[in-house]
């Protein structure tokens, strides 16, 4: 028992350090975002979104997938204590970051003219897309530092470099846009990048790791294990980035670009603030889970610990989230969004439902489940695809968010049904009930927030429910991990 307890602590504060890094990155993005969101509005964003939309689609293709495979060389080695293995992965590793972020540049560069065609209809965005290929090459320098520090499972400098990196884009980036509006997207998106690429290389130095020169038989054999990997991940992460991109271009033949902007800023809401827990969580779960790739029966116990300790820590996140959604929005933006609000509704219900998609999805990296990765990315592309289409024909911007829910609810399903056959891997049952029973009071709640009840009826509803789900959280995470105890001994420690 004291030993499970002290895993769940170990989930917890890997996952309050971090969460706390992505709390102080909320705020810089609040001053960011509102500041764009005023000087650019709904058609400014919607141009930024489809910028970095088909820039991230670029990446996706020709990073070869190195940040998922190589986190399994490095954190084996690491967890090990074989510096010698280390130092020669890192050497191979760095070779292949630089060729892979040369070819995203050279591909964005190449393509430029196309890129702006395809994307806006129109050839006006060539040179922003020529200029782009700077971003390209300096984000996967960065991602490959950043990986390094996430395999060597150093939080602390992981999170510095975080910080640090949107704390230079804040005061790099917004004068940019009030001086030049629109014309600044680009300028801003490459200051960003170098920003980024210089914290993240700052950090990685220090950790004073030595690369090892490696034979040519070495090299080979380090590489072809972190490339075929990675390819397989890399096409496979390529359909749901496509989908993305082609996604944004319905919307902006069906619906315009303020449609777009609603989209970009919607999901820009829930994948920074509320998916700020997988963030947070993405650092140390992928490495604990390579730590323990050959014992199945460890990895189900991370797994069942992660999906427990996510779905706590997201539940009352979310009601508040739904419940102060409105503020949220006018806060970050404008009321000029205030449209996609019930899009942002249904949406955080689905971030509920994706922690068990993307805890099982993690899984088959450390396993090697290249070939399961791609047809599960294949299969989630299409049917995301195929409901966005639907359904924002049917209800607009709302049917996005409905559709984010569908879309992780189906592939959870799917990667349970593979992993527990080949793997008899299981969720605790009291864990799907909890999903379940957490699911109903949100839905509970999204109702409230479009109910004709009076006013103070639906306040005190939602304070209601609110309370309810900080204690429930609370005491769950207190019965797991004695969290009063750990509490106590974090504040006593401080004091002393």
């Amino acid at each position: 028992m004291s030993k499970n307890r002290g895993e769940y602590r170990g989930v917890f504060k890997a996952t309050a350090i971090l969460g706390s890094v992505q709390l102080f990155n909320i705020l810089i993005a609040v001053v960011r975002n509102k500041c764009i969101s005023i000087l650019l509005g709904p058609a400014g964003m919607g141009i930024m979104g489809l910028l970095t939309s088909a820039t991230g689609t670029i990446t996706g293709f020709t990073n070869l997938g190195i940040t998922f495979s190589a986190i399994k060389n490095i954190a084996s080695a690491y967890e090990k204590g074989d510096y010698t293995t280390l130092g020669k992965v890192l050497y191979v590793l760095q070779r292949c970051i630089w060729t892979t972020g040369l070819l995203g540049a050279i591909v964005c560069l190449s393509l430029c003219r196309q890129l702006s065609q395809w994307t806006f209809g129109n050839t006006d965005f060539t040179i922003s897309f020529a200029l782009l290929s700077i971003s390209l090459f300096l984000t996967q320098l960065t991602n490959g530092n950043l990986l390094i520090l996430k395999g060597c499972r150093n939080i602390n400098y992981y999170a510095k470099a975080n910080v640090l990196g949107n704390f230079l884009s804040l005061f790099i980036t917004v004068p940019l846009y009030f001086w030049l509006g629109i014309d600044a997207i680009v300028p801003a998106l490459i200051l960003f990048s170098i920003s980024t690429f210089l914290c993240a290389y700052f950090y990685r130095s220090r950790l004073r790791l030595v690369e090892i020169k490696t034979e040519r038989g070495e090299f080979e054999e380090i590489s072809k294990d972190i490339l075929i990997a990675g390819i397989a991940f890399s096409a496979a992460d390529f359909f749901p980035l496509m989908a993305s991109f082609y996604i944004r271009t319905f919307i902006s033949n069906n619906g315009g670009l303020t449609d777009v902007g609603f989209f970009s800023a919607g999901f820009a809401i829930l994948n920074g603030y509320v998916g700020m827990i997988f963030t947070a969580m993405s650092t140390d779960y992928i490495p604990r889970l390579s730590a323990v790739s050959d014992d199945d029966h460890q990895l189900e116990l991370v797994i069942n610990q992660q999906i427990e300790m996510s779905i706590l820590l997201l539940f009352p996140l979310i009601v508040l989230f739904v419940i102060f959604g409105k503020l949220v929005t006018l806060i970050l933006y404008s009321s000029q969004f205030y449209p996609m609000i019930e899009m942002i509704y249904w949406g955080g219900l689905g971030m509920l439902f994706k922690v068990p998609n993307w805890c099982f999805g993690c899984f088959l990296i450390p396993k090697r489940e290249s070939k399961a990765y791609f047809c599960f990315s294949i299969l989630s592309a299409l049917f995301y695809l195929g409901m966005n289409m639907l359904l924002y024909r049917m209800w607009g911007v709302k049917g996005l968010g409905i559709s984010f829910l569908l879309s992780h609810i189906f592939d959870a399903s799917v990667s349970y049904w593979y992993i527990n056959r080949k793997y008899q891997i299981n969720y605790k049952v009291r864990t799907i009930l909890e999903l379940l029973g957490m699911g109903a009071v949100i839905v509970a709640v999204i109702i409230f927030q479009s109910s004709q009840l009076v006013t103070w009826v639906i306040y005190t509803l939602d304070f209601c429910v609110c309370m309810l789900a900080g204690l429930y959280s609370y005491n769950r995470l207190n019965s797991l991990m004695d969290l009063t105890s750990f509490i106590k001994s974090k504040l006593n420690g401080r004091k002393k």
